[in-house]
Order: C-alpha cells, then sequence, then structure tokens
C-alpha cells in the first residue's frame, strides 16, 4: 500500500539529465565526438590568431582527391639548399583510440607530399 501511494508522485517527477546522457541529435553524435567539435573550434580560434597559418586548408594529394588537414603552417625551411615547404597537422584526442587514428590520419596524407604531423589535446576540458 506505501508503494501504491508514492508511485504517482515518482511518475510525475522528470527524469534526472546527466551531461553523458543529452539526446543525441544524429547519429554518431555522442559526449566523445561533441568534445572533438569544441576542441577543433578552439584550435580554430587559436590558428586564426596566427600570421600566415591557415585551418582547415584543401590539401590536394597525387591520385587527384583533395584532402583536408586541420591545420597548415606557412613554408619553412627544413633543410639548408632546398626550398621551403609547409607542414600539416592533425587534431586527435590523447586517448588510445586517439593515437590509432593519429597513425592513421598521418599515413593517408603522405600522398600530399607535405609532411604531417599529429597534435593530441586532453579531451577532459572539452567534455
Amino acid at each position: 500500500m506505501i508503494a501504491a501511494r508514492l508511485a504517482p508522485a515518482a511518475i510525475q517527477r522528470a527524469p534526472l539529465q546527466l551531461v553523458r546522457r543529452e539526446p543525441y541529435l544524429r547519429v554518431g553524435d555522442n559526449w566523445a565526438t561533441r568534445a572533438g567539435r569544441r576542441a577543433h573550434a578552439a584550435l580554430k580560434e587559436q590558428v586564426a590568431q596566427k600570421p600566415g597559418w591557415r585551418s582547415e586548408p584543401e590539401a590536394p594529394m597525387r591520385d587527384g582527391r583533395v584532402v583536408r588537414p586541420d591545420v597548415q603552417t606557412p613554408p619553412r625551411v627544413r633543410a639548408a639548399g632546398r626550398e621551403p615547404q609547409p607542414f600539416q597537422m592533425e587534431l586527435k584526442p590523447n586517448t588510445p583510440s586517439g593515437r590509432r587514428a593519429a597513425e592513421k590520419a598521418v599515413k593517408k596524407y603522405e600522398g600530399t607530399g607535405v609532411k604531417t604531423r599529429p597534435i593530441f589535446y586532453d579531451p577532459k576540458p572539452f567534455i
């Protein structure tokens, strides 16, 4: 009888909403992808403040495809007697899966002929 009296009060209360349990906006949209979008937005703001740096430039591959690394630096001389060349950076989370994804991304960008390196961010501040 006691449980029957308390049941209507429990039903009328709204369910508890946790940050990681927000409703998905689209397939594959979860707390980790939202954190990644926030981190990329912060990187884009930092890159906009640096002269000569470009955010998400189009980089043509040797086979004709076009890829978009996260950042491209201005051309720099890397070795004596060579022309100045830019390099590209790909932003990934500092997690085991993010490190594996960074390895794959660096291999993917080898076809552009521009040196690419990964940069990692701590995902906790962006959650």
